[in-house]
């Protein structure tokens, strides 16, 4: 009766332990899509209302608005885009010479490059060619990175044409948002000509911008319409149509932003490692494993791995791309083991996580103790013992 109350407590502390882990799962796994549920934070100039402010903010939320740092401009910044992990900007000028600023997005510092020559609106970023070009309302030119100076390539071919901003997508197709006829444009970056797409449909007004997030192709506009009154808000537009999707307003009140831009990495991250070494061993002996990963883009990696027997993952490196990393280990008790290993390049792309199924077997030793003693329990022992006692 006792044996039985006492395997019905065992199960109900079993069952409550249960319950708690379960619950404690939960909980972290709604603490991790709370922590990792965001979209890619990107940057802007907040022109309206006052005071200017250098600000970032999510992509999927984009009504929290985060302060980075006060302009040091004498005017407002029109354009912006992401050149090689730097946030390049264009001041606005009523005179006809904007200046091109780089600004660091972490603590919203400025840094001088040049003056333009020109009064400009938009900046973009063409990766394959590694050329920055800029627009002026009418007009476009490629930008020396060096001193700033703009260099006019040719004028647009639009009636009333007020191109606001540019931005080119990962293929260096260009692309123009035009105020005047509140449509989206293709531009010939080579002689400024322009296709029309579509119509947004919105009724943009005064500064916005236009940014391409090159690692999905999607193309977002900041705009600032009078829709409902004045409204500053996040959009994304259709390339073949032109057409916006409304994604969110900037802040709790009307709020214009400029100078927009968004990171973004062309980074290939590391191959799966192979690992190589011992899969079926004894306990106590000392084993060697290799593992092997290499860099699409050459850059130096890590390997992250875990022997399967606890709850620690080591790292090793950083090693040139294609290093085979040989290492020893042993276990201590039987059983199956994952060896696990992913590796990381320099620049945080991490490859897949490849595994290796290891079992340490029991050693077979006969122990002689338990032997005596299951003998000894036997009556024929007893009886033999005697006899040779007598003998």
């Amino acid at each position: 009766m006792h044996k039985i109350k006492f395997i019905i407590k065992v199960n109900l502390v079993l069952l409550l332990v249960t319950i708690i882990c379960f619950s404690s799962a939960v909980n972290s796994t709604s603490n991790i899509c709370k922590q990792t549920c965001k979209g890619k934070i990107c940057y802007g100039y907040k022109v309206y209302p006052n005071p200017d402010l250098i600000i970032s903010f999510d992509l999927d939320n984009p009504d929290t608005l985060n302060t980075i740092g006060t302009p040091i401009t004498t005017d407002k910044i029109a354009g912006g885009t992401w050149i090689e992990g730097i946030w390049w900007c264009c001041e606005y000028s009523s005179i006809g010479n904007s200046k091109i600023w780089v600004i660091d997005h972490i603590t919203g510092d400025m840094t001088l490059i040049g003056e333009s020559g020109v009064g400009l609106n938009g900046l973009a970023y063409d990766d394959t060619t590694s050329k920055i070009y800029a627009c002026s309302s009418t007009e476009l030119y490629s930008i020396d990175m060096d001193s700033g100076d703009a260099t006019l390539i040719g004028a647009f071919n639009i009636n009333g044409c007020v191109m606001v901003g540019i931005a080119c997508d990962g293929y260096g197709k260009m692309y123009g948002e035009d105020l005047h006829t509140d449509s989206l444009y293709s531009i010939d970056p080579m002689t400024g000509i322009t296709t029309l797409i579509g119509a947004f449909g919105l009724d943009l007004n005064y500064g916005q911008d236009i940014a391409f997030d090159k690692e999905t192709g999607i193309c977002y506009l900041s705009a600032f319409t009078v829709h409902n009154g004045n409204e500053g808000a996040l959009y994304t537009c259709n390339l073949t149509t032109g057409s916006t999707t409304k994604i969110g307003n900037f802040g709790s009140v009307p709020t214009q932003i400029t100078g927009f831009a968004i990171p973004y990495n062309f980074n290939s991250p590391p191959t799966a490692p192979e690992i190589e070494g011992t899969v079926n061993g004894k306990i106590g002996v000392v084993y060697n494993y290799t593992f092997l990963s290499s860099d699409p883009d050459g850059d130096d990696i890590y390997y992250h791995l875990s022997w399967g027997d606890k709850e620690i993952i080591y790292i090793y490196g950083p090693f040139p791309s294609g290093t085979k990393l040989t290492l020893s280990y042993n276990w201590t008790e039987i059983g199956t083991y994952i060896i696990t290993c992913s590796t990381r390049d320099i620049y945080d792309e991490v490859s897949e996580i490849s595994k290796l199924e290891v079992t340490m077997p029991r050693n077979k030793i006969i122990n002689i103790s338990f032997l005596r003693d299951y003998l000894k329990s036997l009556p024929i022992f007893e009886i033999l013992l005697t006899f040779m006692k007598v003998i």
